[in-house]
């Protein structure tokens, strides 16, 4: 398999057709066509459905390829930074991903600082739930990430190192008709609607959960959403009720006058270890590696500090 070869099937991938797909690699229908035809012959298998019209959507091979596509490349691009750090130790590119239940404040820190010493390095920043993240991790396209873990394991060849560990709150407006209220029972939370992260499903599995251990009648009334402003939007608008991570609504609650309210119970909640997670297997890039060192030490000064509250400091790896 040839580079050209797969970054051309991956267009194809993206842009869901071969004629959207040769206008953005800038070559004719034909020559993309053939080019994709050497490569299913290259590799023995079908990667696309083929209709008069033109491709209509990969096969099973062709699924099963996209990810090893992305890697391959991934790897290529990696090692050309590699490379171009070498060769003057002031350029290259740092990609990080960023989970929701990372303190935020700890990530805009360490940038900063990085930027002081390495001002020609690119920083890339993508935000994400953890679970998604990590397979873009093992996919090649982050160096690091820094992310809230919970009941999933890592692959192989992939490490944590824990910074702190948070539990999930509830919250709601202030005008919520729970927001006033002290040492509040899960029955309290009866019949009210919920804001739950779409990508999420295991959020609402555990708030289902917890009701029907108690024997109470779990929530009906859910939004599921992954845009936040929206989501924010709807919370602050109406009587939604959210289990959400500290970090991620740390700004609305540190506003004056106040926005958003945590609820004075201890339940639905999800413990979320924020690690930093990088391959065990391979060196990371030095710019790379810099950056990481630079997330630990803020971590480190910050002790209590720069962590959202409903949060405890931790030194452990794991």
């Amino acid at each position: 398999m040839e580079h050209r070869q797969l970054e051309r099937f991956l267009a194809v991938i993206q842009h869901g057709s071969l004629a959207a797909a040769a206008r953005h690699l800038h070559l004719t229908q034909q020559a993309l066509s053939a080019s994709l035809a050497n490569l299913e012959q290259d590799l023995g298998v079908r990667l696309f459905d083929r209709s008069p019209g033109g491709i209509t959507r990969a096969t099973q091979h062709g699924t099963a390829l996209i990810r090893h596509a992305r890697a391959q490349l991934a790897g290529v691009e990696r090692a050309r930074q590699d490379l171009r750090h070498l060769s003057d130790g002031k350029t290259g590119i740092v990609t990080v991903g960023l989970g929701e239940s990372f303190a935020g404040n700890i990530i805009a820190e360490a940038v900063l600082r990085f930027r002081k010493s390495r001002p020609g390095i690119r920083v890339n920043l993508i935000e994400g739930y953890s679970e998604k993240l990590r397979h873009r991790l093992y996919d090649g396209e982050f160096d690091f990430i820094a992310a809230g873990v919970s009941a999933y394991e890592l692959a192989e060849g992939f490490t944590r190192e824990v910074i702190y560990s948070s539990n999930d709150v509830v919250a709601a407006r202030p005008q919520h008709p729970l927001a006033r209220r002290k040492k509040l029972r899960l029955k309290d939370l009866e019949g009210y609607a919920w804001l739950v992260p779409y990508s999420r499903p295991a959020d609402l599995d555990v708030i289902v959960e917890t009701f029907v251990a108690e024997n109470l009648e779990p929530p009906r009334k859910i939004v599921g959403s992954d845009a936040y402003r929206i989501g924010m939007q709807l919370l602050l608008s109406s009587d939604l009720l959210i289990m959400v991570s500290p970090a991620l609504i740390a700004p609305e609650l540190a506003k004056r006058p106040v926005v958003l309210q945590v609820l004075d119970i201890d339940r639905p909640t999800v413990q979320r270890n924020a690690s930093l997670i990088h391959p065990s297997d391979r060196p990371l890039t030095p710019p790379a590696a810099l950056l990481l060192e630079e997330v630990r030490k803020v971590a480190g000064l910050a002790s209590g500090s720069a962590v959202p509250s409903h949060s405890s400091a931790a030194g452990a790896r794991a």
